[in-house]
């Protein structure tokens, strides 16, 4: 039996381990009952290219997992495929399928099954009745319309024995072509987090530290540098989490570790483990989602906003690892004013990272079918994305969307982001002034260069906050973009034996010709640097403030 795993991501930077972690669970004999090929690619790619590839292969069935960003991309890739190939057996699985799926199979008769749930202890099954409906009863999670027109649905598929599976990185298939690898440590979420799909829904099942500990050895020998840990809360579990950062201190200098984590959930001895780590071998990602009492509470999500602030406070006092923090739009009773509140705390305060993400009603969830209690109203096509509620409207979303955006320009990006958080400390009304501006003039409709990203900031400043002027400079300059248009050409030369003013970088020991010098006038200060002739890159060789 010839078979096509169809591997659509959202970017060549990103990757999924459905097709390892089915395919390691398969004996050999399994295996090789089985023609295997991938088709790889993302939501950009040609999908002609895509489908003659599939053609030319001529499969007797093939295999997916749709997510938020690909679904259309691959139902519209295998509806056409189908129609080449009728006799071939299309099965889909994914969070897409956690919900309702007799009117999916119905609007798209071309599919001939969707799996719901967790795939690798039913998948070695499936293989066992070479994928043939009249076997499928036995099988959890399949769902799909018999010869007799009846729709028959086995429910959600969960793993019995997590700790158990064969990990993904035995596979054949694992791609070990990016510098990062990702890794569950465990399954399910003790959280109840109404628009999630794991909220509540399965038994957290953990593996040992020992088996971890063996798994990033292999990683590391392998050269793998970053591992991103997928665990829904890292934290959940405190002694847990507690053992899991001495086996992640012990690969310092060797791996770096992304976990996420919950701030309002941080016990004293996780405080004492995270302080004790070495700079640098973390990166967390805090999902606030909102500091809104009353949002946290409809979407029934534990922690408060007082114990999640707090902790958020706690991990930027380390100044050991990047802080990411999610803010989610949407939400039940999440008003535009406390999403631009919450915004600017964070500013103030001064993590690393903000995203601010439109909320998904993502099939399956409590939330989605509580929709019409909130007056959520939401887009019926992935990606599900709210469009209105009672409490934020049309316009603010929109205004929402524009500020994340922005945020992730001129915040989130290392180049702008002390200028932007300074801008932001000494002007109170500075975020909601630059995002009325962006909006009026509608500056970001396309996609700009990070020049050009500079100049908006630049001219925004000159005409409202003048004093911000020599900082937006000083970062233009510091990240080697063109001392010939924009805040560049706020750089004064400096001649040796003509400049009047005393030159802090000239040394009379160094080549006379070996550096050209500028300086930048602020009001109170000056940004001496000079660069390097020989160097064509444009970042200055030295700097002095």
């Amino acid at each position: 039996m010839r078979l096509i795993w169809l591997d659509i991501n959202a970017s060549y930077s990103h990757s999924s381990l459905a097709l390892p972690a089915l395919h390691a669970q398969l004996t050999d004999y399994q295996s090789e009952t089985l023609v295997w090929h991938v088709v790889s690619g993302t939501i950009n790619s040609d999908p002609s290219l895509l489908l003659l590839e599939i053609s030319d292969f001529n499969p007797d069935i093939i295999l997916s997992t749709a997510w938020l960003f690909n679904h259309t991309f691959i139902l519209n890739l295998l509806g056409r495929y189908k129609r080449l190939n009728p006799s071939a057996s299309i099965i889909i699985g994914g969070p897409e399928f956690f919900g309702e799926n007799k009117g999916y199979l119905t609007t798209n008769r071309f599919i001939t099954a969707v799996f719901r749930g967790e795939g690798e202890e039913s998948f070695p099954l499936l293989v066992d009745t070479h994928f043939k409906p009249s076997f499928w009863n036995i099988i959890p999670g399949m769902c799909w319309i018999n010869e007799s027109g009846d729709y028959v649905d086995n429910g959600e598929a969960l793993v019995s024995h997590f700790s158990m599976l064969k990990p993904p990185e035995t596979s054949r298939f694992f791609s070990w072509g990016k510098h990062f690898a990702q890794i569950e440590t465990s399954r399910g979420c003790f959280n109840s987090c109404t628009f999630c799909v794991s909220g509540g829904s399965r038994k957290v099942q953990n593996i040992t530290p020992s088996k971890i500990r063996e798994r990033l050895n292999f990683f590391f020998l392998k050269g793998i540098k970053e591992i991103r840990v997928l665990d829904r809360t890292f934290n959940a579990n405190a002694e847990r989490a507690e053992e899991l950062l001495d086996v992640f201190n012990d690969f310092k200098g060797k791996m770096r570790f992304h976990l996420e984590i919950h701030p309002a959930l941080l016990s004293e001895n996780v405080r004492r483990k995270l302080a004790m780590v070495e700079p640098g071998l973390l990166h967390l990602e805090a999902g606030l989602q909102s500091l809104d009492n009353n949002v946290l509470i409809a979407c029934k999500r534990a922690g408060s906003s007082e114990k999640s602030v707090e902790g958020v406070k706690f991990l930027v006092s380390l100044d050991k690892f990047e802080l990411h923090v999610d803010l989610i739009a949407g939400l039940p009773f999440y008003t535009y004013a406390a999403i631009i509140e919450d915004v600017k705390f964070l500013l103030t305060l001064g993590v690393e990272e903000i995203q601010i993400e439109l909320l998904k009603l993502l099939p399956g969830t409590k939330l989605k079918e509580d929709a019409y209690k909130y007056e959520i109203v939401y887009s019926p096509t992935p990606p599900y994305e709210v469009l209105k509620t009672s409490t934020i409207s049309v316009n603010e979303l929109h205004k929402v969307t524009i500020l994340s955006k922005m945020i992730d320009i001129w915040y989130n990006n290392t180049i702008w982001r002390d200028t932007f958080k300074k801008l932001h400390q000494e002007n109170p009304t500075f975020l909601e002034a630059f995002l009325d501006n962006v909006l009026t003039n509608n500056l970001l409709c396309n996609r700009l260069s990070q020049e050009n990203n500079g100049i908006l900031l630049y001219e925004f400043c000159i005409e409202y906050y003048k004093k911000a002027v020599f900082d937006v400079a000083s970062a233009w300059v510091i990240a080697g973009f063109s001392l010939k248009k924009g805040p560049g050409k706020l750089a004064e030369p400096w001649i040796r034996g003509i400049s009047k003013e005393n030159n802090p970088l000239y040394n009379k020991s160094e080549e006379p010709n070996m550096f050209n010098y500028y300086y930048i006038q602020g009001e109170n200060e000056k940004l001496w640097f000079a660069m390097d002739k020989k160097d064509k890159k444009g970042k200055p060789a030295k700097i002095y403030l």
